[in-house]
C-alpha cells in the first residue's frame, strides 16, 4: 500500500506537470495567433515601411521580450533582424533552427521579407518548472513524507552529475551539485543506485538512510523515484521505514488476537480507508486545478501593464459583438487609438516614462467609458475600445470627447513635462463584413488617416 502510494503520487505530480504544459502551450497558440492577426493587417505596406513596423513593433513593446523574432531576405540571403541570435548561414539552417526550439510560431512572407515570431520550448518549460516547484514545496504528507527533486546533468554518473532543484527537507542545499560517490549515514551509495535504475527502467524503488523531516534522526527511507525526461527531472517521494516496521509489528500482535469477525471489520474499514484516502487526493487534485485554472484565466484576460482588456480578451469581446449585430442587428462603435510619437518618448525618456504615459492613458480614458465597454491593449501602444450602442452621428464626438480627457494628463520629470496625445479611428460593422477583422481593417484606415492630417485627432471610416 505504501508503494502504490509513493508510486501513484509522483506519477500524478507528472500528470500536473504534463497538464500544465498542454495548458501554456495553448495559451502561448493563442497569444501568437492574436499577433498574427496585427502583423497581417500591415501587409498592404512598402518593403521599407514593413520592416520598420516589424522592428519597432516588438522593440517598443516590453510584453514581447521573452519572444524569439527574427527577419530575413531572401533577395539577399541574410538575416536582417535577429535579437536571439537564432539564425544560421542560410534560411533553411535557420528554419530548421527556429521550428525545433519554438512551441509555437508564425511565418509571414513580405516581399522579399521573411518575418518569424513566435514562443520558446524553453519559456514554456521554465514558467512550468517555476511552479511546479512550489508546488512541491507547499506540498505536505502524513508520516512526513515529501517529495523532492533532482535535476540530472550528466546521465554517465560521476562528480556533479546532477542538482539538486527542489528539496523541503533541506531547502538551503537547493542548487547544490551532487555526485554518485556520495553516501548516506551508512556508506551506502544511494545516488549511484538511483541514477542506475533511472537508466536502466526509468523508474526504480530504493532504500538508504536520511536524516527525518525537521529533525537530527537518520532513520532508513524507502523511495520511489521516477525520471521526467522533457526537464531531466528526477522526481522522488519516500517514507521512513521506521514506521512501516511499527505498523507491521503492531498489525501481527493485533492479528493474533482478533477473530475472524474482526479481521472482516478490520479489511472493510482497510478499503474505506483506501477509498476515502483517494477520494481526499482527487478533491485536492481538484481544488488545485480550479485554482491554478482561475489564476491562468485572469492573467490571460487582463494586460499586466495597464490592467486594461487583453488580446485575448479582446478578440473574444470583438467576436461576441459581431455575432450579436448579425444576429440581432445591434450594432456598436469600434475605436482604434495609439499614442502619438510613443516611439520618441521611449527613446527620449526611457521604457520606464513610455509605460507610464500609456498607463495614465488608459486610466484617464477608463474614467469616460461606461463599465459595459471594453477597453483593450491590442498590442504595444495601440488600444481598441468596443462602445456598445454609440450612433453613427455621435462617434467623432466621442472620439473628441477621449481627446479631450487624454489631453489633461501630465507626466512629470525633473526638468520637462509629457503630454499625451492620439490618432483615432472609428468604425462600425457592416452587412457585408464576414469576420470581426473586416472593421479592424477599416478602422485601421481611420487611424492612419488620422496620422496623415497632423495626429491628435479622430477620423471615421464606414
Amino acid at each position: 500500500m505504501r508503494k502504490d502510494f509513493l508510486k501513484y503520487t509522483v506519477n500524478n505530480l507528472i500528470t500536473q506537470i504534463d497538464n500544465k504544459i498542454k495548458i501554456k502551450t495553448a495559451y502561448i497558440d493563442k497569444l501568437v495567433t492574436n499577433t498574427s492577426v496585427i502583423i497581417n493587417l500591415k501587409m498592404s505596406m512598402s518593403n521599407e515601411e514593413f520592416h520598420d513596423f516589424y522592428l519597432n513593433f516588438f522593440e517598443s513593446n516590453t510584453d514581447y521580450n521573452f519572444w524569439t523574432v527574427l527577419l530575413w531576405d531572401a533577395k539577399e540571403n541574410k538575416v536582417m533582424y535577429d535579437p536571439q541570435n537564432v539564425s544560421g548561414k542560410s534560411w533553411d539552417i535557420t528554419l530548421g533552427n527556429i521550428q525545433a526550439k519554438l512551441a509555437s510560431y508564425k511565418i509571414v512572407h513580405h516581399g522579399s521579407q521573411t518575418a518569424v515570431y513566435g514562443i520558446s520550448k524553453n519559456y514554456v518549460n521554465e514558467i512550468v518548472k517555476a511552479e511546479m516547484a512550489e508546488a512541491i514545496r507547499d506540498t505536505r504528507f502524513n508520516d512526513d513524507s515529501y517529495m523532492w527533486v533532482n535535476e540530472i546533468l550528466n546521465y554517465n554518473g560521476g562528480k556533479n552529475y546532477a542538482i539538486r532543484r527542489v528539496h523541503p527537507n533541506l531547502p538551503e542545499t537547493e542548487g547544490m551539485y551532487l555526485s554518485t560517490d556520495m553516501t548516506d549515514m551508512k556508506g551506502n551509495l544511494p545516488y549511484l543506485k538511483e541514477l542506475q535504475g533511472i537508466n536502466k527502467n526509468g523508474e526504480l524503488f530504493f532504500s538508504y538512510y536520511f536524516k527525518e523531516l525537521e529533525q537530527d534522526t537518520v532513520s532508513e527511507k524507502l523511495t520511489y523515484a521516477k525520471l521526467y525526461k522533457r526537464f531531466n527531472w528526477v522526481i522522488a517521494m519516500g517514507t521512513y521505514e521506521k514506521d512501516l516496521n511499527a505498523s507491521i509489528k503492531q498489525t501481527n500482535e493485533e492479528s493474533k488476537k482478533l477473530v475472524s469477525k474482526l479481521m472482516l471489520n478490520s479489511v472493510l474499514l482497510f478499503i474505506f480507508i483506501l477509498l476515502l484516502s483517494y477520494s481526499l487526493i482527487m478533491l485536492i487534485e481538484k481544488l488545485y486545478s480550479r485554482h491554478s485554472k482561475k489564476i491562468l484565466e485572469s492573467e490571460i484576460n487582463q494586460d499586466l501593464l495597464t490592467k486594461a482588456d487583453s488580446r485575448r480578451s479582446g478578440t473574444k469581446s470583438l467576436s461576441d459583438a459581431f455575432k450579436d449585430y448579425k444576429q440581432k442587428g445591434h450594432n456598436s462603435a469600434v475605436m482604434m487609438f495609439d499614442l502619438d510619437y510613443f516611439k520618441h518618448i521611449n527613446d527620449t525618456y526611457g521604457h520606464a516614462t513610455g509605460d507610464k504615459a500609456l498607463i495614465e492613458t488608459v486610466n484617464a480614458i477608463s474614467h469616460i467609458i461606461r463599465s459595459s465597454d471594453k477597453l483593450i491593449r491590442w498590442g504595444g501602444d495601440e488600444f481598441i475600445i468596443i462602445i456598445f450602442g454609440l450612433q453613427e452621428k455621435n462617434a467623432i464626438k466621442y472620439g473628441e470627447s477621449i481627446l479631450s480627457v487624454v489631453s489633461t494628463v501630465k507626466i512629470k520629470m525633473d526638468t520637462d513635462e509629457i503630454t499625451p496625445s492620439l490618432s483615432i479611428g472609428v468604425s462600425y460593422f457592416k452587412e457585408t463584413d464576414t469576420d470581426y477583422t473586416d472593421v479592424l481593417k477599416r478602422v485601421d484606415e481611420a487611424v492612419y488617416k488620422s496620422k496623415s492630417n497632423g495626429r491628435n485627432q479622430v477620423n471615421q471610416v464606414l
